[in-house]
């Protein structure tokens, strides 16, 4: 197996603990407006190519032939069209193909060593379809020490492509990078394409309405930490539990293993990906899934904004997930009173988070029925990104609810 790299430095979750040294680092975010995410620059990592068929790390034969066209973010992604070129060094580039996501960014043609992956479960960002890719810098391994929050080696970078139907055609909008250019810093930028889809240059204040699509909005890069703060080292959708479950694909926790591209402190055996998998019926795991990936991963875990009930799945020691009632989501969420009543609720009515049999009092379901008019309390979930509703995953929470029995291992409701 490949080195460890250890444990890495100081995250910003880490910070939401820490009072003023949170408060610090939210304030350089803010003047930093989330694209740099750091005052400093830090030295560009020197990208480094896999084997030529893209499945592996290179060996040292590889690596000595290969040529500055093999290494993401270097030669082929100079800027044509009379943009400024690529700057080495620069740790916030303005324009997508300065990131290394394409060795020809004219064919779209991924660089070597970006591998796609698509997670089982899926962030909703209204109904925009998205890809997904991830750069690993060559003979580097995730540390996995803490199977719930994964530390990425320095020089790791992620990419996210969001794709919306205009004029009847599938049209590329934005693409969000996260690139990791210190122990303790990430860069996040996000690039909004042109309506020709020739070029795609960052956009830090977002853009509330996008041109053929104005019913979807790109965020504001300062918003990036609302969600990616709530895990120890920032990716979101790449760990164990999304892309260990069925319907992951690309690279998947198994190849991840099979690669000897995850390690830990320790040296031990990692779990199998059977062991990780979401528990429960059909019903159970998608309910399950859409709850753990929309609310749980960045927001309803001990570590996250909103502790007081979690809704993340979380692997234990000895590398399960378990059944369904020992996750916390069960423990903490059904037949457990909401602290805020529902806009509407008539006086006196109970709401559970999640009540048995009742999804019309269960206060998780209708927050995720509604979008908050501009300028109302925030009271939708998730609170930010997003200004329709999806139904998909309504319709699954309500199935799951509906399905809470007796007879399936589930309390009757709360009197």
């Amino acid at each position: 197996m490949a080195r460890s790299l250890g444990q890495a430095g100081t995250s910003l979750s880490t910070f939401i603990t820490r009072g003023r040294a949170w408060q610090a680092v939210l304030a350089s975010l803010l003047l930093a407006g989330c694209g740099g995410c750091g005052a400093q620059e830090a030295p560009r990592p020197e990208p480094l190519p896999t084997r030529p068929d893209g499945s592996g790390p290179a060996d040292a034969a590889t690596k000595r032939a290969a040529g500055a066209g093999d290494r993401p973010g270097q030669g082929a992604v100079q800027a044509p069209g009379g943009l400024p070129p690529c700057k080495d060094g620069d740790t916030d580039p303005h324009d997508l193909r300065c990131t290394g996501l394409y060795s020809d960014p004219g064919a779209r043609t991924i660089a070597p060593g970006v591998r796609e992956f698509k997670p089982a479960f899926e962030l909703w960002s209204d109904g925009a379809e998205k890809t997904r890719w991830i750069y690993l810098p060559l003979g580097a391994t995730i540390d996995v020490s803490r199977m719930n929050d994964w530390t990425f080696p320095v020089g790791t970078r992620l990419w996210k492509e969001f794709r919306l139907p205009v004029s009847g055609a599938s049209r590329r909008i934005e693409t969000r990078f996260l690139w990791k250019t210190a122990e303790d810093r990430w860069t996040r930028a996000t690039y909004a394409w042109s309506e020709d889809g020739a070029s795609a240059t960052q956009v830090k204040a977002g853009v509330p309405h996008v041109p053929g699509a104005p019913d979807y909005a790109i965020p504001a890069q300062v918003d990036c930490i609302r969600c990616h703060a709530g895990k120890t080292d920032n990716p979101l959708g790449f760990e164990a539990i999304q892309l260990a479950a069925r319907g992951a694909s690309g690279l998947t926790y198994a190849e991840l293993v099979e690669r000897g591209l995850l390690s830990t402190t320790s040296g031990g055996p990692l779990p199998d990906a059977a062991a990780l998998e979401v528990p429960g019926t059909a019903t159970e795991r998608r309910a399950l899934g859409l709850l753990h990936v929309n609310c749980g991963v960045s927001c309803h875990h001990p570590l996250g904004v909103a502790t007081h009930f979690e809704m993340r799945l979380n692997i234990d020691a000895a590398g399960r997930v378990g059944d369904v009632r020992g996750t916390r989501v069960y423990q903490t969420a059904i037949n457990q009173p909401a602290k805020v009543r529902p806009p509407g609720a008539p006086p006196g009515a109970r709401y559970d988070r999640l009540r048995p049999l009742d999804p019309d009092h269960s206060a998780v379901l209708r927050a995720m029925s509604r979008r908050d008019a501009p300028g109302a309390p925030p009271e939708q979930m998730p609170p930010l990104a997003t200004r329709r509703v999806d139904e998909e995953a309504v319709a699954a929470v309500r199935a799951w609810i509906e399905a809470m029995t007796p007879a399936a291992g589930y309390p009757r409701p709360s009197p």
